[in-house]
């Protein structure tokens, strides 16, 4: 830094400025919003997603529907057996899964909102483009129904 005699400071790309300049400066990158901050975690989140594959991708030897329940693994399905699963749990919830030798469908859920069932079918030609991927979601009976699709 390099002083005038009007009390100024030359920074490093030559600009001048006041002390008072300076620390207003100074302030507003202290008050920068949590999103600018949270910005650089995202970025590397989002390498070490592309870098190591897809959280929740689950190996398989063949196409697959398979079904988790609280989070613990229900049923595994193979697309070449296709069969209508019923899951009933202690609460009194109920889901229908349809497997067909294309993909998976929740045919009816006795949760309130049934959004698990508009979500439609996921299939093997269709995963890829649909908003929720791979997956059917049933948050309020936590019932998932994902398609793992030989890689």
């Amino acid at each position: 830094m390099c002083y005038n005699h009007n009390d100024q400071f030359c920074t490093a790309s030559g600009v001048r400025r006041t002390h008072r300049e300076a620390r207003t400066t100074a302030r507003k990158l202290r008050r920068l919003p949590g999103w600018v901050w949270l910005l650089p975690v995202v970025i590397a989140v989002a390498v070490a997603l592309i870098l190591f594959g897809k959280p929740g991708a689950t190996p398989v030897t063949e196409d697959t529907v398979i079904i988790r329940v609280d989070d613990r693994e229900y049923l595994r399905v193979p697309l070449s057996q296709p069969q209508t699963v019923t899951i009933e749990q202690a609460d009194g919830s109920v889901n229908v899964v349809e497997v067909s030798d294309h993909g998976a469908v929740m045919r009816s859920s006795t949760c309130h909102n049934q959004l698990c069932v508009h979500m439609g079918e996921v299939t093997v030609d269709n995963w890829e483009f649909r908003p929720n991927g791979a997956f059917i979601i049933c948050l309020p009976n936590r019932v998932s129904v994902e398609l793992a699709v030989k890689e």
